[in-house]
């Protein structure tokens, strides 16, 4: 082959080259990213059920009910009772003293309903409240409130079931114990459940009787009970909601609850639920009272 056609074919596949190469690397690039990209799986998710949920929501274990047993168990926190159509929101601070409780009028309890533990079950068997609904049982705390019925009715049924015009609600001290912001939750869910299915009730939220200095002990003590009654203070708003302590009424003036009004450190002696039930008389609002912002 001459020189001047070898290098005629070497112009020309120099050209070639020019030409295409832009298109090889193209597809060297195109090829690579693919091969780089990784692979996506398209499945259809399966709906998160209730069961399914609750089983991949973490739970820290927390004392059971230790003001009415004292065996130490300790019981994994129920789910989250349901939202209410008005969140109760904890203020900052308390309230101040509502100033304007008077006796209660005749019939002013036969549309109450009363809810709570072992405290209330002696307010119901020894008081001198008449014609009123109790949801009560010994250990009952915000935590178990749905677990088991109480003589056949469960919190649903009664808190759904029928009209109430005053809810009086104690609970937290069997999970004084407890972790604060837990039962502070569970409380005010509880009290969540109560705005939304009895709109036009009056709710009177109870301290926790504080116990005799003799049954403190590093589980329940007086510091722990006086700091979550000031949690449920601090839910009060003086118009719909409505804090009382029974305390003063019963305090050695230390701080405990006086050892003479006790059999166990823990609940008043019988007689003392007839000056409790009258003291409760003697501090509800009028019964228009609130009304505009209901």
């Amino acid at each position: 082959m001459s020189k001047l056609k070898r290098s005629a074919y070497t112009l020309m596949l120099v050209v070639t080259c020019f030409i295409c190469s832009p298109f090889i690397f193209a597809h060297i690039w195109k090829t690579s990213a693919q091969k780089s990209k990784p692979a996506e799986t398209v499945s259809e998710a399966e709906p998160e059920t209730a069961d399914s949920a609750e089983e991949n929501t973490p739970q820290d274990e927390a004392p059971e009910d230790t003001a009415d047993s004292s065996d130490g168990t300790q019981s994994e926190p129920d789910p989250a009772a349901e939202p209410a159509q008005e969140p109760v929101t904890e203020a900052e601070t308390a309230p101040e003293p509502y100033d304007g409780y008077v006796n209660a009028p005749d019939g002013y309890f036969s549309d109450a309903l009363f809810i709570g533990d072992s405290r209330m079950v002696g307010i119901m068997e020894y008081g001198v409240i008449q014609d009123a609904a109790f949801f009560c049982s010994v250990g009952l705390s915000s935590d178990n409130i749905d677990d088991e019925p109480i003589n056949g009715y469960t919190f649903d049924d009664v808190i759904t079931g029928g009209t109430f015009g005053k809810v009086y609600i104690m609970l937290g001290v069997n999970e004084a114990g407890n972790d604060l912001e837990y039962t502070k939750t569970r409380y005010r869910a509880v009290v969540e459940r109560v705005k939304t299915h009895q709109p036009d009730a009056v709710i009177y939220l109870l301290a926790n009787l504080r116990i005799a200095a003799s049954a403190e002990n590093d589980i329940i003590n007086n510091s722990r009970i006086n700091a979550l009654n000031d949690s449920i203070e601090r839910l009060a708003d003086n118009k719909r909601t409505f804090y009382l302590d029974v305390n003063p009424l019963f305090d050695d003036g230390t701080g405990n609850l006086t050892e003479d009004e006790t059999f166990d450190g823990i609940h008043v002696l019988a007689k003392y639920y007839v000056d409790w039930t009258e003291w409760l008389k003697k501090n509800t609002v009028p019964i228009d009272a609130g009304e505009e912002d209901r």
